[in-house]
């Protein structure tokens, strides 16, 4: 499994995780299961920001005419 599976099946572990915390968990553990999906959402938008980083950067092929 490559990182980015491997992320996105952690990103959907947590969201179930927090969806069960909201239905019985404590306030504390809301708040912190909140700061989780969070700190997710950021690492995706790092991620997503390298992979447009990367393919702007990427060589072109030309194409012969």
């Amino acid at each position: 499994m490559d990182d980015g599976k491997k992320f996105d099946t952690m990103v959907d572990a947590c969201l179930r995780a927090n969806a069960a915390v909201v239905e019985t968990g404590t306030p504390a553990m809301i708040a912190m299961t909140r700061a989780l999906l969070w700190q997710l959402g950021q690492e995706a938008a790092q991620r997503d920001a390298r992979a447009e980083d990367a393919a702007r950067h990427a060589p072109r092929i030309a194409c012969a005419k």
